[in-house]
């Protein structure tokens, strides 16, 4: 589902066979003033289908959204990774979320392929 046009820049890099790295920005925006910011991970809840819509308050930005990853191949099957992310909250998020409209996410994860 998504409710959004984006625009998005991304590049990657693999500046050793052992390591690949992504880099990538999105310009986030409801498709409309009208439209809800949907959130939720499927249909897991049979009274809402597992998303739920936020009303935007009439704003359409929703985020702007930078994001780097670096993979680390130390096996043919074992990947170490590690993610950051930092969204800078556009007029949407800044209605919902009044006393802080930016956000990070970050993660590390260890892959095993058999």
């Amino acid at each position: 589902m998504q409710s959004f046009p984006r625009l998005g820049v991304p590049s990657g890099l693999r500046p050793h066979k052992q390591v690949t790295t992504s880099t990538e920005f999105h310009s986030l925006a409801l498709a409309n003033r009208n439209d809800l910011w949907y959130s939720g991970g499927g249909a897991y809840q049979p009274w809402t289908f597992g998303y739920t819509g936020r009303a935007a308050g009439g704003a359409q930005s929703l985020a702007n959204l930078w994001d780097t990853s670096v993979e680390y191949r130390i096996r043919p099957s074992i990947a170490a990774t590690g993610y950051f992310g930092y969204a800078v909250g556009g007029a949407v998020m800044a209605a919902i979320y009044p006393k802080g409209k930016d956000g990070t996410l970050g993660y590390l994860e260890l892959n095993y392929r058999f």
